[in-house]
């Protein structure tokens, strides 16, 4: 007689995922080996191949259920999703199995967040958000950088992966700058979203800033601008509180700075370099000074005043700078007649005569002056202030000058000269009546050997004889 033996288990159906359209497998083994296995799903008898030949669900000998394709259904109906347990039954008893759950695996096509275009400063965090599709098992989020997949470790401190699939950058650089996707994958396959570019700005910095430049009228000048940055900055000029040269400034080419033609001197002025990029922007100045050499606006004309009247030589003149303004007179020969004064003993008061006079000064016995404007005017003209009279005009630029001759008239004779008998020579020497004074003639000549009058010659008596002081 047979011994009785009760099913018993022996390997019970696992947990399985499947993505859809793929075949699985649910284990269930039991002894004694006649036991007539029947398989459940949600409570429910299945239908296998053994009560109807088309099913894609088929018992195998072992006891195992074998899907040839996980179906999804429609509307759930007919999913093979769900919870499956096997039963071995015979004459002497009935073991039931533990529970096996059948997933089908999914994963949805959209993002639930894409990455955006992200502008960052450099040495600041960037972050590129990704939300994954929904999808089961969860898929694992990676991230690439122009094709290239990145490798979060160690190695690499400043990048990480959040749980959420965030990709984040501290400290970002220019070299982090590029097309980034974000990817999705688990066992159904991956998505891959969308291209976001992360920009990484420098802000504006100068390389070399404009400087000051002086230059002379009708020249032309370059103003020199160059920056870095990323991206790279636009460069744009502007006068301050003025309107830019038209026509004759612009842009140099390479960007090399602003260049201005034929310059003029109402160019004269501060420039503005502004640089600017996402980043920021920033301004360097530099001032340029225009140079024109002095031009007579009014030039001195010739005059002819009467001994002891009055001239007036008007001179103005143009320039940038302003130029200055002074006079003085031509052909001075004062020296050569002091020495021949004191070769015949005399020393000789030298007159007051002109020599270089600046607006609003004077000269030394006051008759000559110039004004604030640079005219010069002359007072009680005598016979010596006769000549050529040089107004000059000077600044950085250059320099000008003008001359003009002042007449005398009403000279009496030979009044403006002194004739002297000297020893051993016996021979008349002319000199100015001015050079010796009331007390020299008194002193050394005497009154009865001679007279003293400004307007008429000193004529000395006993010639070839010197008179001592």
């Amino acid at each position: 007689m047979a011994r009785c033996q009760e099913p018993v288990i022996t390997e019970h159906p696992l947990d399985v995922v499947v993505p859809k359209g793929s075949p699985a497998t649910l284990n269930c083994q039991a002894k004694p080996s006649d036991a007539i296995v029947t398989w459940y799903k949600d409570g429910q008898p299945l239908t296998t191949n053994k009560e109807q030949v088309t099913s894609h669900r088929i018992l195998l000998d072992t006891g195992s259920l074998f899907l040839l394709r996980v179906n999804q259904g429609k509307n759930g109906k007919d999913a093979d999703a769900g919870t499956y347990y096997c039963e071995a039954r015979n004459e002497d008893g009935v073991a039931r199995s533990r529970e096996g759950i059948l997933k089908i695996a999914m994963l949805k096509e959209e993002f639930r967040s894409r990455p955006r275009a992200v502008q960052a400063l450099s040495g600041d965090k960037a972050t590129l958000e990704c939300s994954p599709p929904r999808g089961y098992p969860e898929p694992i989020v990676t991230w690439k950088k122009d094709d290239k997949e990145i490798r979060i470790s160690d190695e690499e401190p400043r990048m990480s992966l959040h749980p959420d699939g965030n990709l984040v950058i501290e400290s970002v650089r220019h070299t982090d700058s590029g097309q980034y996707v974000c990817v999705a994958t688990n066992m159904v396959g991956e998505r891959i979203s969308p291209p976001a570019r992360l920009s990484v700005y420098e802000k504006p910095k100068f390389i070399l800033e404009p400087s000051d430049i002086t230059v002379d009228v009708g020249s032309s000048v370059l103003f020199d601008c160059r920056v870095s940055g990323e991206p790279q900055p636009q460069i744009s000029w502007k006068k301050a509180n003025a309107q830019m040269p038209a026509q004759r400034a612009y842009i140099a080419q390479d960007n090399r700075g602003l260049k201005i033609d034929r310059v003029q001197v109402s160019d004269e002025g501060e420039y503005i370099c502004n640089a600017r990029n996402p980043a920021g922007s920033i301004e360097a100045s530099a001032r340029l000074r225009v140079q024109a050499p002095p031009a007579f606006v009014l030039r001195p004309q010739d005059l002819t005043v009467d001994q002891g009247g009055r001239a007036q030589f008007e001179c103005t003149a143009s320039g940038q700078p302003n130029p200055a303004i002074y006079w003085s007179k031509e052909g001075s020969s004062l020296k050569v007649r002091q020495k021949v004064l004191k070769r015949v003993g005399f020393e000789p008061t030298p007159p007051k005569r002109l020599s270089v006079l600046f607006p609003g000064h004077a000269s030394i016995d006051g008759r000559v002056t110039v004004s604030q404007t640079g005219e010069l005017h002359l007072s009680d003209v005598r016979p010596h202030d006769e000549g050529n009279y040089i107004c000059a005009a000077i600044n950085s630029a250059g320099s000008s000058i003008a001359t003009a001759r002042l007449t005398i008239t009403g000279k009496i004779g030979s009044a403006s000269y002194v004739v002297l008998h000297v020893r051993n020579a016996c021979s008349p020497i002319a000199f100015p009546s001015d050079t010796f004074t009331q007390t020299r003639l008194e002193r050394g000549i005497g009154t009865q050997k001679g007279r003293a009058d400004p307007h008429f010659p000193l004529i000395l008596y006993n010639t070839c004889t010197r008179n001592e002081p």
